[in-house]
């Protein structure tokens, strides 16, 4: 009796051994970026941001690189490195996965007109997982910059970079009082100002001691003058490069309210009397 039983225990036991060994776990195909968090700064495989594909170049020079960023629906940037500090300016609303190499993934919302300041040292993947698009205009500040903040300074409750009122707020009260230049955020090199025209309110600046780049918000139409001759019409993420000393004048051609960013750099005009 005892030499039969024993091989029916181990016919007993035999699955349950089995049964308890852990399977290898199914690959996550959730994910097919994967990012490289042993070096946060640099990861391997990250392309600098003039080869990432959704970067368009469209304006340079030693003070600034200027790129028109479009992701689509359902779609991802390549891995890339942000080495300079940046504003950036968003046209239309968005909704986006920001996957920081080494950090956790955070998700962004942002409204028409939103800016921001970061002072880049990172790379990134941004990911359009919600189904919206996803585009800005991204400044790269070719200088180092020290001592950003908020204008007015008092004003630190808002996320570095932004401005006061959004141009969507301004869309939704008709009763927000009209400021044609709203101070918004500088540094030691760069003072960027948020500017409304329309119907009969120009932007006038007959003096111009330091050089500027205007950049166009959404739904804009501006006719810009340099020196009372006209150089450009401007709309949605266009971008003009305003050179020192010239007189300047900014027309909301079709009477529509527009606004524009001016970023105005402090070293420019010492840079050009020399």
């Amino acid at each position: 009796m005892k030499t039969a039983v024993l091989p029916t225990l181990a016919l007993l036991v035999s699955p349950v051994a089995v049964a308890q060994t852990p399977s290898p776990a199914p690959p996550d195909t959730k994910k097919d970026i994967q990012l490289n968090t042993q070096n946060p700064i640099k990861p391997e495989g990250a392309v600098p941001v003039k080869a990432e594909p959704h970067h368009v170049l469209v304006f340079q020079n030693d003070y600034v690189h200027v790129f028109n960023v479009t992701v689509p629906p359902l779609d991802a940037t390549l891995l890339h490195q942000h080495d300079l500090p940046y504003i950036y300016l968003m046209l239309g609303t968005a909704d986006v996965i920001n996957a920081v190499a080494g950090k956790p993934e955070v998700h962004l919302a942002f409204e028409d007109g939103e800016t921001r300041y970061t002072p880049g040292a990172f790379a990134h993947i941004a990911r359009t997982d919600a189904g919206l698009p996803f585009h800005n205009i991204t400044v790269e500040l070719a200088h180092p910059q020290a001592s950003p903040r908020n204008l007015p300074e008092k004003d630190n409750d808002r996320p570095l970079g932004s401005c006061p009122q959004s141009a969507a707020d301004a869309k939704r009260n008709e009763q927000v009082p009209f400021e044609q230049v709203l101070p918004c955020f500088e540094t030691s090199e760069v003072r960027m100002e948020l500017v409304t025209v329309e119907g009969g309110k120009d932007y006038a600046h007959p003096t111009s001691d330091t050089a500027a780049l205007l950049v166009a918000m959404s739904n804009a139409n501006l006719d810009v003058s340099l020196a009372g001759e006209h150089v450009a019409f401007l709309h949605t993420g266009d971008v003009l490069w305003l050179p020192v000393g010239k007189a300047r004048k900014v027309v909301d051609f079709l009477g529509t309210r527009s606004k524009f960013l001016l970023v105005a750099f402090k070293d420019s005009g010492e840079a050009a009397a020399k």
